[in-house]
């Protein structure tokens, strides 16, 4: 077997792996979107939302030329654009995080204690919540 290939299969392993963690992510985002009775949030929802194309696509295009032995047509152009959103994101993630706690908070939602420092916020419509 050739060894770009057993490399192409270790990257998909590692785009399969990077698809399954942004879905988690993305359902704590979901929570705030849909307002549910439980929301965790913290900056970092942010910035794994709005990096994680750039992640997704490093990975796959990792993928494409691990097999055409080639880059994609427009590579520069959308790795430009994509790191321009995830400077963005850590630029921007902080700042909505005190919006979305402020907002949270005067909407009547209640602080979960944190497990850890770096664990993201828990925010409920009953304190019974928390667990």
């Amino acid at each position: 077997m050739n060894s770009k290939y057993l490399k192409a299969l270790g990257v998909l392993i590692l785009l399969l792996l990077m698809t399954f963690i942004v879905a988690f992510i993305i359902d704590d985002a979901l929570s705030l979107i849909l307002m549910k009775d439980e929301i965790r949030f913290s900056g970092t929802v942010v910035m794994v939302v709005m990096s994680s194309p750039l992640l997704l696509y490093s990975l796959s295009g990792s993928v494409f030329f691990f097999i055409f032995d080639r880059l994609p047509k427009f590579n520069k152009i959308v790795v430009k654009y994509l790191s321009r959103l995830m400077i963005a994101s850590f630029i921007i993630g902080f700042p909505i995080s005190f919006y979305v706690d402020y907002k949270l908070k005067s909407d009547g939602y209640l602080t979960c204690d944190k497990l850890s420092w770096m664990s993201p916020t828990t925010y409920v419509k009953d304190l019974s919540l928390c667990k």
